[in-house]
């Protein structure tokens, strides 16, 4: 089954929009809450003098993908419920293209595991809705938000692939490396490492790693097993991300990019904070 991500935002007209033009886009807008479940299911109101609206809507593991959708759902709705007709359809698709009429989507898009800020645009070439997107940025949630239990698991994660790992080191690396998500709350001990980060991939894109130098910091303190779950995690960097870990650094590196970024007491000191969130919820 599909995730679904949550969009809010704000959709603008661009152009010279007249009222006529807004009436020919108002039952459109209207079929696009489809099925209740994907697409917009609100928008306020739209006029000549207002051409912003709040508006809500739901994605399918994404909303940008979604929006994507829409000239075809948008077909799909006119032939199973209406009751926009493929006329009015078509009327308001020629009239987008003939007086080259834009519509803005700008919104924050909440998924399972991703939080992003958008903004793209609707354009039509007179038969086709055919939407871009312009701007897209992640805006990360902190493990302070995810919790200790989440953050413990990514640790206990990548404690698999090391040799008797130092836990402070360890737990410093993961807070300064690794992007913050509750997906390794879902890894088995013992589970195929590739099937596990190709199943988690599609909510958070590169999320797992930050960097190239990822594996290169944590092995200033740290002895890498070198087995086959470690090759398997490395092989699905560089297959799905093109990111090839076993790469030697260049003799110029600036090797303090690999230092630590606080000292063990302002981790600790947050570790323990951590902690206590944890105990008051």
């Amino acid at each position: 089954m599909a995730n679904i991500t949550r969009a809010n935002g704000t959709l603008t007209l661009v152009g010279d929009w007249k009222e006529e033009d807004i009436a020919l886009f108002q039952p459109v807008l209207n079929s696009w809450s489809f099925y209740g479940q994907y697409g917009i299911q609100y928008c306020g109101n739209l006029s000549e003098q207002n051409k912003s609206a709040s508006f809500f809507g739901c994605g399918r593991w994404g909303f940008s993908g979604t929006l994507e959708s829409f000239h075809e759902w948008t077909i799909d709705w006119i032939k199973t419920h209406g009751p926009l007709t493929v006329q009015e359809y078509q009327d308001f698709l020629k009239n987008m293209h003939k007086k080259d009429l834009k519509i803005e989507m700008s919104y924050e898009d909440d998924g399972d595991d991703f939080f992003v800020e958008e903004t793209g645009f609707f354009v039509s070439d007179g038969e086709e809705l055919i939407y871009h997107t312009s701007t897209s940025a992640p805006i990360e949630t902190p493990w302070e938000d995810y919790g200790k239990e989440c953050f413990d698991a990514a640790v206990e994660f990548f404690r698999s692939f090391t040799v008797d790992a130092d836990d402070l080191k360890l737990k410093k690396w993961v807070k300064q490396w690794i992007r913050p998500s509750h997906c390794f709350l879902d890894y088995e001990p013992g589970e195929d490492v590739y099937e596990f980060l190709e199943n988690n991939s599609f909510m958070m894109e590169d999320a797992f790693f930050y960097d190239e130098i990822l594996f290169d910091a944590l092995k200033q303190n740290i002895k890498l097993k070198e087995d086959e779950r470690l090759e398997e995690m490395y092989r699905f960097m560089e297959e799905t991300y093109g990111i090839d870990y076993t790469l030697e650094l260049p003799e110029d590196f600036d090797r303090s990019e690999l230092a630590e970024n606080e000292s063990d007491e302002e981790f600790l000191h947050w570790y323990e904070q951590l902690e206590e969130k944890m105990k008051t919820k």
